[in-house]
């Protein structure tokens, strides 16, 4: 009995054999792991997974795609000198700019190395309204005999070019005297004429005479900086005087005077060469000039004025 029911058992549990089973499940699965793989959203994320996040910019010359819901932005202009290649996709063409015009110098330039040259128009009085003259005896002797009536005079004999920071020579309406820079701060000054050096003649060494000269330039400057700066030269002394004095003589005139014109270029005022409308031929003051062969009479205080009036930078 054991027997047959036993035999029975076995006919109807007869074990599975697997190479059959494989060859027809097998592709069924691979099927749809296929499926799952190549359907679109699946091959987007797994284009996501291989790339750095938040990329979108182009890389030398390879695009990466940005992320969806992401809006490209333009990727920063590289360098001039940057060596990457070209763009991927050309941009659009940009505007082009207009090239910067070349800088032309001014055509009003001054060349202050040169003496003020003669204008075609000569001044009138009214030009020296807001004018003051700064000088020792010689500016004195012109305020005196030619100088103009509207204009303002400071002046000291033996003024020299280190005595004028402290010298009290102008005098308050108060009846105070205060120094030339003092009044110079109480005036609406536009002009100022400077003539100093024929008393500084015996000084040992002249460029310590030419540096206190820009020192009074400076001072000048910073009191009236928007005032115009005229520096006159030195007057010759006659051919007389010249011969018989050690040191006021026409050739430490004429080295003073060129000294006096390069501190005029470098400092940027105007340079007035009044010497040449009172001198001879050979450089000398006229015979019949002065009667001490320093300071000028009348006619030739004329002669000073008449270069003023004829000598001048007009303002732009």
């Amino acid at each position: 009995m054991f027997l047959s029911v036993g035999n029975r058992y076995a006919r109807t549990r007869r074990p599975l054999h697997l190479p059959s089973f494989c060859l027809v499940v097998m592709p069924f699965f691979l099927f749809a792991a296929l499926a799952a793989v190549f359907s679109p959203g699946n091959s987007r994320e797994a284009e996501r997974s291989v790339l750095p996040p938040a990329v979108g910019l182009a890389v030398g010359q390879i695009t990466v795609p940005l992320p969806d819901g992401m809006e490209r932005e333009d990727a920063p202009a590289a360098a001039e000198d940057s060596d990457a290649g070209p763009p991927a996709a050309d941009p659009a063409p940009a505007e082009e700019l207009p090239a910067p015009a070349e800088e032309l110098p001014a055509a009003s330039a001054y060349d202050f190395s040169k003496p003020v040259p003669t204008a075609d128009i000569a001044l009138t009085e009214d030009y020296f309204e807001d004018a003051v003259f700064i000088g020792d005896s010689r500016t004195e002797g012109f305020q005196l005999y030619s100088g103009p009536q509207n204009a303002a005079y400071y002046h000291s004999k033996g003024l020299k070019v280190d005595t004028i920071f402290s010298r009290e020579v102008v005098k308050t309406p108060g009846g105070q005297k205060i120094t030339i820079f003092e009044a110079l701060q109480r005036e609406p000054f536009q002009k100022v004429y400077i003539m100093l050096g024929i008393n500084e003649l015996g000084w040992v060494y002249s460029d310590l005479f030419i540096k206190k000269y820009a020192e009074v330039i400076a001072e000048i400057r910073k009191i009236k900086p928007e005032a115009q700066i005229y520096v006159q030269s030195i007057l010759p002394v006659s051919k007389n005087r010249s011969q018989n004095d050690e040191i006021y003589n026409n050739t430490n005139i004429r080295r003073y005077n060129e000294l006096i014109q390069q501190m005029a270029a470098e400092n940027k005022v105007y340079y007035l060469d009044v010497a040449r409308c009172v001198a001879d031929g050979e450089g000398n003051l006229r015979s019949d000039a002065s009667t001490d062969g320093i300071h000028l009479n009348k006619a030739y205080c004329d002669l000073w004025l008449d270069y003023l009036r004829h000598h001048y930078v007009a303002q732009e």
